[in-house]
């Protein structure tokens, strides 16, 4: 029995690192898991309550794919709500709820694009945000898969 416990952490202290490879060369959080929260009411207003899931996530760097929607009409984006989904035919209707958006501080300038990109940053996770956004990636650049 002692050689199995011994084999089995040899095993684990060799595919442990692995495990970590994904995030280390950017490997693309779901929008599955960014969806994994709900409002709740506190002190007479809602706010966001973010699954264990999204909490692991809060302060590391993680990428994300999705559709840019600029916020400002410059050919060149730094500052952007990336979103899951593509614009929809009315292009001042949000193509998802806030779950689904996530606002975009990147170090540099891209050019605008309607077709999707996959960004790379620090998620913040807001909890008290005037424009009810639940997540920002700060430090962002474009990845490269």
């Amino acid at each position: 029995m002692n050689v199995v416990l011994a084999m089995s952490r040899r095993l684990l202290a060799c595919l442990l690192p692995l495990l970590f490879v994904g995030v280390a060369f950017g490997q693309t959080t779901s929008w599955d898991t960014m969806a994994q929260v709900r409002l709740v009411k506190q002190d007479g207003r809602y706010v966001p309550e973010f699954e264990a899931a999204v909490l692991e996530l809060a302060g590391t760097e993680i990428q994300l794919k999705g559709f840019m929607l600029p916020l400002d009409q410059s050919p060149k984006q730094a500052h952007f709500l990336l979103s899951a989904n593509p614009v929809a035919e009315c292009f001042f209707c949000l193509p998802g709820g806030p779950e689904s958006l996530v606002e975009v501080k990147l170090d540099g300038e891209i050019d605008f694009s309607y077709d999707p990109i996959a960004i790379a940053g620090t998620l913040e996770l807001l909890e008290d945000d005037p424009m009810g956004m639940y997540y920002r990636l700060v430090s962002a650049r474009v990845a490269t898969d």
